[in-house]
């Protein structure tokens, strides 16, 4: 079986568009995809350029962590539109795309799984206690807060920043590790929230550790201005994403350390290949009573053949959460 692609994308979604902004001077960076990421490089010459870090100073008094509301993000279907006008005439261009064939929940799942067996490993190795997931789950304020949380795979939809005159969606899987709960925005611990898990942090004599990854195939680009033709693109090209990539801590005395990545990691290797592009046009005129002037409306579509490297894309997949995770290790350790 496997995750096919949900469109339309944008008619399902909220007008507000997500934006990633985040404090201490690592805000995430727009994608260089020429920015290649060298998995064969020593994470200490890397981390500098891609990791961000807040209240760090707050790791070093960590002795036992408790992991929770953790999950990866899959995005496999983008689509934009650019829309603009002009006097009597509007212009407007679509451009959406997809994984060919679809995700394999099989091999996400193992995806997502392995980073929680690497995370847990190298705690341990690093002299940090992880407490036992029955432990956590004994908890009643535990049991009770994460009641509503979603758990295995969740198939969602969201909007992006789609530039001025333009908007863009994603279609996005959801993967929880061994299938533990999570909530929608996992990896986020919200102001709401914070207190309770301070709450549960003292019986348990523990750091909570929330994270997520975004493991995206595509930008979206859409625009347009008064009297310029409307633009629309998706452009394939795997990644894990800026911004939304992060680990975050909370504990008795509140929020800890934040950890996240401000450059989006770009493998060398592309599992997508685009073959040319085909365009369809529409042109509708219509005439207004009251003024007797004819408004016309033209519309394109864009349509290209994508060829797929399934077994590129989740080896990729893998490295990149790797790679991620050694540069996040370096903050957790150092001294």
């Amino acid at each position: 079986m496997r995750l096919i692609r949900l469109f339309p994308i944008m008619a399902a979604l909220p007008l507000s568009a997500l934006a990633i902004t985040l404090g201490g001077g690592g805000d995430a960076r727009p994608l260089d995809p020429s920015q290649t990421f060298d998995f064969a490089a020593n994470p200490a010459a890397s981390a500098g350029t891609y990791v961000a870090t807040q209240a760090a100073g707050k790791l070093k008094n960590i002795k036992r962590v408790a992991i929770t509301n953790f999950c990866v993000q899959f995005i496999y279907g983008k689509e934009a539109r650019g829309d603009s006008a002009g006097y009597w005439v509007e212009y407007s261009q679509t451009a959406s795309g997809g994984i060919p064939g679809g995700l394999d929940p099989g091999k996400i799942q193992a995806l997502a799984d392995a980073l929680l067996d690497r995370i847990e490993a190298d705690f341990k190795a690093a002299g940090i206690d992880i407490v036992p997931y029955e432990e956590l789950v004994a908890n009643d304020l535990y049991r009770k807060f994460t009641a509503k949380y979603d758990t295995g795979i969740r198939i969602g939809q969201r909007s992006l920043e789609g530039g001025k005159g333009g908007s863009a969606g994603e279609a996005v899987v959801y993967v929880s590790p061994r299938g533990r709960p999570f909530a929608p925005d996992c990896g986020t611990i919200s102001p709401a929230s914070t207190s309770t898990f301070v709450r549960m942090s003292y019986p348990l004599n523990a750091e909570f550790l929330t994270g997520s990854a975004v493991i995206d195939m595509s930008q979206a680009k859409a625009g347009g201005r008064f009297f310029e033709q409307a633009k629309a693109d998706v452009q394939f090209l795997e990644y894990l994403r800026a911004g939304e990539s992060q680990y975050q801590f909370v504990g008795k005395t509140g929020p800890g350390a934040r950890l996240w990545l401000k450059q989006s990691i770009v493998p060398v290797q592309n599992p997508f290949t685009v073959g040319e592009e085909r365009k369809g046009d529409t042109t509708t005129t219509t005439e207004s009573e009251m003024t007797g002037r004819s408004t016309t409306t033209r519309s394109s579509e864009t349509t290209r053949s994508v060829s797929f490297d399934e077994a590129l894309y989740y080896d990729n997949a893998g490295r990149m959460l790797e790679a991620m995770h050694r540069m996040f290790m370096l903050e957790v350790v150092r001294k």
